[in-house]
């Protein structure tokens, strides 16, 4: 898995993979695009796809009559340094499912690759070199 960055033009960057490619820009606010992602709802589209992706196998698997699923997230911003320091996520399930159900469901959702990842924190390296 490689994933490229580039810049297009003023503020839009382009991410990039073999198959896919996502724009991102600033907010509006700031001279943003409004149609685009910003890099914040590009980290919650991620940990909601992979909780939910994860949730929907499991309950594949075991059988579990999820008919339909939804999940908000919420980031909670912090200063010094800026970052989001929490996530608030309600998701909501359809389907005839006892509590215990949704119980197992919920400790799926949470050990997608995403969720782990930013429960356990990942090491960052980053090098900087000149373009050739």
């Amino acid at each position: 898995m490689r994933m490229v960055v580039e810049r297009m033009k003023d503020h839009r960057l382009e991410a990039r993979t073999e198959t896919a490619t996502v724009v991102v820009d600033r907010p509006a606010a700031k001279d943003g695009d409004a149609d685009v992602f910003r890099s914040v709802e590009l980290l919650l589209a991620s940990l909601g796809t992979c909780m939910v992706g994860t949730m929907l196998s499991f309950a594949e698997a075991e059988g579990i009559p999820v008919e339909d699923v939804r999940v908000e997230l919420k980031p909670l911003v912090a200063l010094n340094p800026e970052r989001v320091s929490k996530i608030r996520m309600t998701m909501h399930l359809g389907g005839d499912l006892s509590q215990e159900q949704m119980e197992r469901l919920r400790e799926a959702a949470e050990q997608c690759k995403v969720h782990n990842t930013l429960h356990a924190g990942a090491a960052t390296e980053l090098q900087v070199r000149a373009l050739p």
